[in-house]
């Protein structure tokens, strides 16, 4: 019997690597982000107490950390997309509360930059020119703090979904959690 319960959690353990393998599952759990698998641009940095900061106390400032692996999203043997959860905790700070900040978004791209992207209303993604532009193939989840009227924003506090540009295809006001 021992033999078998042995011989059966090995088998139980070759199945979940190869699901896993074949499924392309990607995991990842930041507490903090020193020494994480992130490359950074623009004006996004790593603080000596681990929290990511994207921007700094400089005006029309942008900054992008991303995962620095490609992450598959569909299998390629018969095109079904991968689903995903995501949890995250944040804060957007501005230097001027009474002013705001634009926001922030979580992209998925096929690339990493974003050539001629501006900071501000375009959260550092697109510019006048190349914003909804069927080429840009980015998903944005953009977490907006300011009405853009250009851009059909339905507040100044929303979360929205993007697809290659900022107007957002659905939109949902998002709650508010004030410290101190």
């Amino acid at each position: 019997m021992r033999k078998q319960l042995a011989m059966f959690y090995r088998l139980a353990v070759v199945l979940c690597l190869l699901v896993n393998s074949v499924a392309g599952v990607v995991n990842f759990t930041y507490n903090g982000f020193r020494s994480v698998n992130l490359t950074l641009d623009g004006a996004a940095e790593v603080t000596s107490n681990g929290l990511l900061k994207l921007t700094n106390d400089t005006d029309h400032q942008q900054g992008h950390a991303l995962y620095s692996s490609p992450v598959k999203l569909k299998d390629s043997t018969n095109g079904t997309a991968f689903s995903f959860t995501t949890t995250f905790v944040f804060a957007i700070l501005s230097q001027y509360p009474t002013i705001g900040s634009d926001g922030m978004a979580f992209v998925i791209s096929l690339s990493r930059g974003r050539p001629g992207a501006l900071a501000n209303q375009y959260l550092g993604l697109f510019n006048e020119s190349n914003n909804g532009n069927e080429t840009n193939r980015v998903v944005a989840v953009e977490l907006d703090t300011i009405k853009n009227v250009e851009f059909e924003d339905i507040d100044d506090n929303h979360v929205g979904i993007d697809v290659n540009g900022l107007t957002s295809n659905v939109s949902h006001g998002a709650g508010q959690c004030k410290f101190g």
